[in-house]
């Protein structure tokens, strides 16, 4: 078939033009009507549709312990690796120990740590606490907030899309490497040769955990009575 057979009657000439007109009009469409539609009418909008959530958390613990016995002005270097898929909630330093050896009043153990985020990825601040060995909550607790404000509690919120609740609650990939600390002991015996024999060390407990979770949400949905 020639070429000059596609136009030779006035019904093919209507038929190609309307097929070229179909040919100019179908990219321009893909391409303009994108711009002429604002975010809202996409989706639902880029955060997604604002309503009620009840916001859940599944924790899930990462937990390094070790038991040290220190005589006095012994140091001990304790160290956290931590690597994880999930967020993460907080970094916790726990130092328990219980001076149950004590000769009388006054001459309670006690323990010290200075901690080291140098291999941490985040911005955090290192920290230092003391307690003393007197049973029941003694010695001293170290935590950093790797999700700001973060306590595992569940909650409501309102007027809230599900990708901004995803992002408050979201650790931004910090907390990640080496948590160290130097822990130091600090023993009180009586001044005699029988003090040293008595109380002259202590056992520490040293508990390492990083709170790990998963966002649990669900839309609140308002029934009319």
């Amino acid at each position: 078939m020639d070429f000059e057979d596609l136009f030779n009657t006035p019904r093919k000439m209507r038929i190609a033009g309307v097929s070229l007109a179909f040919m100019l009009a179908f990219p321009l469409y893909f391409h303009l009507v994108p711009s002429l539609l604002d975010d809202d009418m996409i989706g639902g909008g880029a955060s997604g549709a604002s309503g009620n959530w009840e916001v859940g958390f599944a924790e899930t613990p990462i937990v390094l312990q070790e038991t040290q016995v220190l005589g006095d002005g012994d140091t001990h270097d304790t160290f956290f690796d931590v690597v994880s898929e999930l967020n993460i909630g907080y970094i916790e330093l726990d130092i328990d120990c219980n001076d149950n050896d004590d000769p009388g009043p006054g001459f309670t153990d006690g323990a010290e740590g200075t901690s080291d985020v140098s291999g941490v990825v985040g911005e955090f601040e290192d920290q230092s606490g003391d307690g003393m060995c007197s049973g029941g909550d003694s010695g001293f607790t170290l935590r950093w907030d790797v999700t700001a404000n973060y306590s595992g509690v569940n909650i409501t919120v309102s007027g809230m899309s599900e990708s901004e609740i995803r992002a408050m609650w979201n650790d931004g990939g910090q907390g990640r490497g080496t948590w160290a600390a130097t822990i130091t002991a600090d023993i009180s015996s009586p001044p005699s040769p029988l003090g040293s024999i008595i109380d002259s060390d202590e056992e520490y407990e040293i508990t390492w955990t990083a709170m790990t979770y998963e966002l649990m949400l669900q839309p609140v949905v308002e029934v009319e009575t």
